[in-house]
């Protein structure tokens, strides 16, 4: 990757060196377009107690993250597709060597106004072969300097070092800003002379674009619309602002009774409008791609807001087709550990609030310290506190029916199918009165029955293969079940089967060594495996585990046996969850 990347870290004191070549110590924002690990970026001056805001854009996806852990913005990963350079005051750039001339014309192309400062071969300007070293060399000459330099990267603060001369370049780009926003003042103040009709007769309504077979082209053309339409706005407020300043204060900030409006200069207040602007539109646009996506609209609520929280970093990125298709495939990539953890969020769920829902086996055998108890969830009936509603109700909270959407997507997604035929969200929707009268209602995977005054609601599995399927996923996911390729012998399997049968006896165990004061337990080893500290833990394990042990010997089950050439039955279900390509994304 190195080589290939052409990747060399700036060494400290050339990086002092290259921020210390900016003559304008103003710093909007800046661009680092090839950014590395940050080398170049350490060295960064405050403006007023802050450090100054930096945007990095580097093509080895495997530094992001460094990046970002570093307090620096992400915007994207080929420089050469950036397009958004009108945001930035300085530009700060150690480029691959022998691409160094192309990047630092792109960084000339892209910036509108401001100055840029970057590390080339010196032999870049020495030896000007080619139409584009030509080209570099007089913009060098026009509008900036150069200092060559030698043994910068032999040093011992150099990372990877080699002994080519370098130039560090500085340029500085200034924009006919003042001329072609202002103009003539007096050709502007005829322009500007029209009426309110007149202000409003160009404007007319915007069609919206029903191309369904290209919606992201048409997001990014939308997208590419709306940043120039937020440019000409900028433009137009700062001409505003160039006029209200010609005209003088008002009489209040004349005579001390009113705030003076910020003497910021015009073209600092359009690169600080035209990021906010910016930013604004790429989070719209961004949000609308998430949203929009096939694969969201069966994300739990759980898995949904995991997605979101990765998404603060993708919003970062240039709206463009390429960078959005990334981010989409990206998704697609994830789908088995999406899959997995929306399957864990619901037996999670199922497990923790009542412990009637919940049957233990022994787990399987491992290097682990302590051996622990796996969990099933039942197949004959579960039950979920915390629905409770009144008697002027005509449906259940909003939180209720977050979770039945979410019952619906994930044991669709068990089932291999996009969606229930008849989820329990539409059924409670549909039925409401019903339910509350009493009524067991029938969806796709369960009855239910409601009991609003205490707020429970009861879960009847009609499908029990689906209630197993999520039991293995999970169990399986957790090293409660041995691994797929792993021999087990009938006992462990018998005992995970046959775990609703011995459940009563289990239980019975367990209350049998705790001792009681009246009604009360002095220690509860259940409640010790699930929120105790790390010693109630093991001393709740212990009890559990002894407890089974004796249950499974009385009933003359060995879950350890191991019978030869005998292959795990892990996973016997051929049901397979949705695939990532059936899953792919709306696009």
């Amino acid at each position: 990757m190195i080589d290939n990347l052409q990747y060399y870290p700036t060494p400290e004191a050339l990086s002092i060196k290259a921020w210390e070549t900016f003559k304008n110590k103003n710093f909007v924002r800046v661009l680092e377009p090839s950014a590395g690990e940050g080398h170049l970026l350490q060295p960064r001056p405050y403006n007023r107690w802050q450090q100054i805001p930096v945007d990095c854009i580097e093509i080895d996806i495997s530094k992001h993250p460094i990046l970002r852990s570093q307090g620096y913005a992400v915007v994207g990963m080929d420089f050469m597709q950036f397009k958004n350079g009108s945001l930035y005051s300085h530009v700060l750039m150690n480029p691959p060597f022998a691409d160094g001339v192309q990047h630092v014309l792109k960084a000339w192309e892209i910036l509108f106004d401001g100055e840029i400062v970057a590390i080339l071969n010196a032999e870049t300007l020495k030896n000007p072969f080619s139409k584009e070293r030509k080209h570099l060399l007089r913009l060098v000459e026009q509008f900036g300097e150069v200092e060559y330099l030698s043994d910068m990267f032999a040093g011992q603060d150099a990372e990877r070092k080699t002994d080519v001369d370098i130039a560090l370049v500085w340029l500085k780009k200034t924009s006919t800003f003042e001329e072609a926003l202002l103009g003539n003042i007096l050709d502007d103040l005829r322009r500007d002379q029209v009426s309110a009709d007149g202000l409003a007769g160009d404007c007319q309504p915007m069609h919206e674009l029903a191309l369904v077979n290209a919606v992201i082209d048409n997001a990014v053309l939308m997208f590419n619309a709306a940043v120039e339409a937020a440019r000409q706005s900028a433009f137009s407020e700062a001409r505003a602002m160039r006029y209200r300043k010609m005209l003088g204060q008002t009489l209040g900030e004349l005579n001390g009774d009113a705030a003076v409006k910020s003497t910021q200069s015009t073209l600092d207040w359009v690169k600080n409008q035209l990021y906010t602007d910016y930013s604004d539109l790429k989070d719209r646009a961004w949000s609308g791609i998430l949203r929009s996506t096939q694969v969201t609209s069966r994300l739990s609520s759980a898995a949904q807001k995991r997605l979101e929280s990765d998404f603060e970093t993708v919003k970062s990125l240039e709206f463009t087709v390429p960078n959005i298709y990334g981010f989409l495939q990206g998704i697609i990539d994830q789908q088995g550990d999406i899959q997995l953890s929306m399957a864990c969020d619901i037996f999670d769920l199922i497990t923790r609030y009542h412990s009637d829902n919940t049957v233990f086996y022994m787990g399987w055998k491992s290097n682990d310290k302590h051996r622990t108890l796996g969990m099933r969830i039942k197949t004959t009936r579960f039950v979920l506190p915390g629905h409770a509603t009144e008697s002027y109700q005509n449906d259940l909270p909003w939180e209720s029916q977050r979770m039945l959407a979410d019952f619906d997507k994930v044991f669709a997604m068990l089932d291999g199918k996009y969606e229930a035929a008849i989820g329990l969200e539409s059924v409670f929707r549909n039925h409401f009165h019903a339910l509350r009268s009493g009524q067991r209602m029938s969806g796709s995977y369960f009855d239910v029955r409601y009991y609003p005054g205490v707020g429970t609601i009861h879960f009847f599995p009609t499908n029990k293969t689906l209630i197993d399927r999520m039991n293995r996923l999970v169990g399986n996911h957790r090293r409660w079940l041995p691994p797929a390729e792993t021999k087990a012998g009938n006992g462990f399997w018998q005992q995970f089967d046959q775990a609703e049968k011995l459940d009563k006896a289990f239980r019975t165990e367990v209350s049998q060594h705790c001792k009681r004061d009246g009604r009360h337990v002095h220690f509860d080893p259940f409640w010790a495996v699930k929120y105790g500290g790390e010693s109630e833990r093991e001393r709740g394990n212990a009890m559990l585990t002894g407890a089974m042990n004796t249950v499974l010997a009385n009933h003359g089950i060995d879950p350890d046996a191991v019978l030869e050439n005998e292959q795990s039955s892990l996973l016997e279900w051929t049901g397979s969850l949705p695939s990532t390509t059936d899953l792919a994304l709306a696009s």
